[in-house]
């Protein structure tokens, strides 16, 4: 049977991978994480996810979830970047650089995610693929993409809430924003998470601007609001034309 792929709303891969934040009424099957835990520096570190297949889409979907532990915290403040990888880009050997706490993270479950998805690859081949995330969550979510494009030759779908910046130069950008069929890194202008990271010279694959209310400097003191409404419908109007 052919399958003619569709997205969910916007405002749905929120709302599973969130595991309903804001307790909205939903049918969704929401996301349930596996955690794996690491060390960096004699400091334990853990970083969830979920690799699962939507038998009515026939698409495969890597969820990861939103900081959730005093560690998460300290992964989402280690800001000096780091070499994440060596490629070719345009006939040229460059250096991706990446923020350090979220590489970390990323590289300690890189093998169970890549193990998972080959699994559900070998049994769909001609199955979509959907990267998705929140806070934290976005960052890796990012990464994620980059390595399935990387490893698997394949673009994924990327869908990313109160979106972060995990990239560090214009070179590891340009690479990187290739790796998805479709993206939208949201994250509304008074979410003072999705300007992390606040220094020049990183990036978002695609950073999409959202609005709850006008812009307001003190607002971005309100994560409480303004980092946890992403289930509503209609801030994400402009990118469904």
């Amino acid at each position: 049977m052919a399958y003619i792929y569709k997205r969910l709303n916007f405002e749905d891969y929120f709302i599973i991978c969130s595991g309903n934040w804001n307790h909205v009424p939903t049918d969704l099957e929401l996301a349930k994480y596996k955690s794996i835990e690491y060390y960096r520096k004699g400091k334990k570190y853990s970083v969830e996810y979920q690799v699962r297949y939507d038998v009515n889409r026939n698409v495969i979907q890597c969820i990861f979830q939103q900081t959730a532990s005093k560690s998460d915290w300290r992964a989402n403040f280690t800001f000096p970047h780091k070499i994440y990888d060596k490629v070719t880009y345009e006939g040229k050997l460059i250096q991706l650089k990446v923020h350090r706490g979220w590489g970390d993270m990323w590289l300690a479950c890189q093998d169970a995610v890549r193990d998972e998805l080959k699994i559900l690859l070998n049994i769909h081949p001609d199955a979509e693929i959907e990267v998705f995330g929140w806070s934290l969550g976005s960052a890796i979510s990012q990464l994620c993409a980059e390595d399935i494009y990387f490893k698997f030759c394949k673009k994924v779908h990327l869908f990313t809430y109160g979106s972060v910046k995990p990239f560090y130069g214009k070179k590891t950008w340009k690479y990187v924003k290739q790796s998805c069929k479709e993206c939208y890194n949201f994250y509304d202008i008074n979410d003072i998470v999705g300007r992390m990271v606040p220094f020049l010279g990183w990036r978002a694959m695609n950073h999409c601007k959202v609005k709850l209310d006008r812009y307001c400097i003190t607002r971005l003191f309100n994560p409480q609001k303004y980092h946890t409404n992403y289930d509503k419908a209609y801030i994400y109007d402009k990118y469904n034309k």
